[in-house]
């Protein structure tokens, strides 16, 4: 593109519009990139609840010997133990306080069998979920 001092002639309102709106155009990227770096350094990803991760803790009850997969799993499976409901959320932790020496993290091992179940157990219910749907379609 050929500018207007080249040729020789005085700068019109398009062109001083044009280099206007390219140096405007120089301000935004340039913001943008600090913006960006600016998010890079200040900005951490929400780790869970006091800054550790959240995940599920394969749980084993030495008294029984069952293992549960998650902590939540064993406050619904013996809520009646600890007296209280199966859907209060904190009933592992009146569980574990009631009995502190019954419940230990599971190894890998455990953690892994129980998963595997879990994940039959899921799927086995979602397959009949969709034969029923697929029986009633057929009606």
């Amino acid at each position: 593109m050929v500018t207007p001092k080249e040729t020789g002639k005085p700068k019109t309102k398009i062109d001083q519009l044009e280099e206007t709106v390219l140096s405007l155009i120089d301000v935004v990227e340039e913001q943008s990139k600090r913006i960006d770096k600016v998010e890079k350094t200040t900005v951490k990803k929400a780790t869970g609840l006091f800054g550790g991760k959240r995940g599920r803790v394969a749980i084993k009850d030495t008294q029984t010997g069952v293992v549960y997969i998650s902590k939540s799993a064993v406050g619904k499976a013996l809520a009646g133990e600890a007296d209280t409901d199966p859907l209060d959320h904190f009933a592992w932790y009146k569980l574990q306080a009631k009995f502190p020496e019954r419940f230990i993290e599971a190894s890998e091992e455990e953690k892994t069998k129980v998963e595997a179940v879990e994940a039959a157990r899921v799927k086995a219910e979602v397959d009949a979920a969709n034969k029923v749907a697929a029986a009633e379609a057929k009606k």
